[in-house]
């Protein structure tokens, strides 16, 4: 979809789900990887527009907020997912508008004391989401597909194959540094192979993905990748929690463990995971040089630190 949908196509699917008459549509500005379009300040309209032909990530996401639609993370409600390609050519979800603005880009004039809560309880809801747990691994959306993970490690080995991949494709890392990384990932195994239970993640859990209203968190959005595995999987961004809202990361894990405790070995493997996330970073990055120049040397001090505490 390489433009929004037509006014009339977009009417047609609020008629089929009986959302009324369109008196307000609006592309919000951030969040936009899918087409995303805020329907009378009151509903948001998702289309999977990325369509890998394979299982469905809006049943994954669908599946998320249920779960969550009994807890006090503030979740929208899920009004419709229409996979049929009746009224367009792909997939979409219709949601609950949630209230609030982006958290990254709206706290700059606001009091330490709101900051820190606003920190906390980013931390105390994410310990909620993790308190749900699976019989299986891997994304909610394979697992509902039946095509679920066999054990943690293996979820972490096919992101680490692909983004190592991709990174070396594009020659963004040298011989040694990408040794140092197949050494650290045989040297991470036995901490991996100790998740045997995996729990509710979200997967992309920080502050872009977070709303705030009045200096309180009004809601938590964007679970397309949310998994079953090893809660420490979601820390791995809690320095760019840090750096989007100065002063939050302690007060997000002072949120975190007052409703559940790290678990061993959490700090190896938060450095392991954000040296795959660095990875990620870099394929993101591949035709910005300034911005590779920036995450390399972010990438080398993780590895210098994870080495020497292994």
């Amino acid at each position: 979809m390489t433009s929004n949908p037509s006014p009339e196509i977009v009417q047609a699917i609020c008629t089929a789900h009986g959302l009324g008459k369109i008196e307000s549509l609006v592309q919000p500005v951030q969040g936009n990887i899918n087409r995303c379009l805020v329907v009378n300040d009151a509903y948001v309209l998702r289309f999977d527009v990325l369509d890998w032909g394979g299982a469905n990530r809006y049943a994954g996401e669908k599946w998320a907020y249920e779960i969550l639609s009994q807890s006090d993370v503030p979740v929208s409600q899920v009004i419709a997912l229409d996979t049929s390609k009746s009224l367009v050519p792909y997939d979409y979800l219709i949601l609950t508008k949630m209230p609030g603005q982006t958290i990254s880009t709206s706290t700059a004039d606001l009091p330490f004391a709101s900051r820190y809560s606003i920190g906390y309880s980013a931390g105390q809801h994410l310990a909620t989401i993790h308190s749900h747990d699976f019989a299986q691994f891997g994304l909610l959306y394979n697992i509902l597909a039946g095509t679920p993970q066999p054990d943690w490690p293996s979820y972490v080995a096919d992101h680490f194959r692909y983004y190592r991949g991709q990174v070396q494709a594009l020659g963004l890392l040298s011989v040694g540094i990408l040794g140092r990384i197949d050494a650290l990932i045989v040297r991470m195994q036995p901490l991996l192979a100790s998740v045997q239970r995996g729990v509710f993640i979200h997967g992309d859990y920080h502050f872009l993905n977070l709303l705030q209203q009045d200096g309180r968190l009004s809601a938590v959005l964007d679970f397309d990748w949310a998994s079953s595995g090893d809660p420490s999987w979601d820390f791995r961004i809690d320095d760019q929690i840090e750096s989007e809202v100065p002063g939050s990361k302690e007060a997000f894990y002072a949120g975190y463990t007052s409703r559940l405790a790290l678990p061993d070995g959490h700090w190896e493997r938060v450095s392991f995971y954000r040296i795959g996330l660095y990875l990620d970073f870099l394929e993101g990055a591949a035709k910005d040089d300034n911005e590779i120049e920036l995450l390399i040397p972010q990438l080398l001090r993780e590895m210098d630190w994870l080495e020497a505490h292994l």
